[in-house]
């Protein structure tokens, strides 16, 4: 195609070209992404958030769960809780060497890691208050622990090389009933609390010896019958901060937390006593 040439004398247009970002413009529109961005992520997503690795016996844990999280919530600090059977986190703290937090269902377990030197600052957090656990259709035919001897039923107990309450039922057993009738009508033992609420609420036994904090969650499916003092000597859960720690303060500001005011509320909400003065 042929251009035809301007006339002689008639002004020269000239052809626009895209004009160059500035080097200011691109520093700005950075900036501005930068501060999206910002905005756009959850508070500490720039630095990774110290972290603590509590143990925890299993049956703690509708009290611990909500105070880790408040914790969290206005520290910063990340918990990362691991649940089992008292014996059972034990040795798991034993074995790897490893961890920061160790909460004990008993003194009895804390009292051991402070004879190994594994474990300091060790305070109460609240007292194990046991109980029997019955099923519905056996609620009147087991009405405290000599009725537990009965033939023909079906119980659930704790481990008690495990956790707390399996150690508190066989102190229950010789103090107040017939431990060898007890025994030979137990057919499943446990680990944790939550197992022997769990066989109970299902129906796959008659009646267990477990503590009030396990069965609340499962309502009128399990009937909680009162054990006396006098039978047994009530286990005292502890929190302690362990040899293993990464950063003791840390770990020590949580365990003062769990000790708190506001950790013993959320304590006795989930059912359990306070701890002896």
């Amino acid at each position: 195609m042929q251009t035809t040439p301007p006339a002689p004398g008639s002004p020269r247009l000239k052809t626009p070209r895209p004009r160059a970002t500035s080097r200011r413009a691109v520093l700005r529109l950075a900036a501005l992404f930068s501060v999206a961005l910002a905005l756009a992520l959850p508070a500490g997503a720039w630095a990774e958030s110290p972290v603590l690795h509590v143990y925890s016996g299993a049956g703690l844990r509708p009290a611990v769960e909500p105070l880790a999280q408040a914790f969290e919530a206005e520290t910063g600090t990340r918990i990362a809780l691991e649940y089992g059977g008292t014996g059972q986190i034990l040795a798991r703290a034993r074995t790897t060497g490893r961890g920061d937090v160790f909460l004990a269902g008993t003194r009895f377990f804390s009292d051991k890691l402070a004879a190994e030197g594994r474990i300091s600052g060790v305070v109460a957090l609240g007292i194990h208050a046991a109980a029997i656990g019955v099923t519905p259709a056996r609620a009147g035919a087991i009405t405290g622990v000599a009725d537990l001897a009965q033939p023909g039923l079906r119980l659930a107990l704790g481990d008690p090389q495990a956790m707390a309450l399996g150690r508190t039922a066989d102190e229950i057993m010789d103090r107040c009933g017939d431990a060898a009738a007890i025994r030979a009508n137990t057919v499943v033992r446990t680990t944790t609390l939550q197992q022997l609420a769990l066989h109970v609420a299902q129906g796959n036994v008659d009646a267990a010896i477990l503590s009030v904090s396990a069965a609340r969650p499962h309502g009128d499916k399990i009937r909680i019958v009162a054990i006396p003092l006098a039978c047994y000597t009530p286990e005292e859960i502890t929190a302690g901060v362990l040899s293993s720690a990464t950063d003791p303060a840390r770990a020590a500001e949580f365990v003062a937390f769990l000790a708190s005011p506001r950790g013993q509320a959320a304590f006795a909400a989930a059912g359990f006593a306070a701890p002896a003065d």
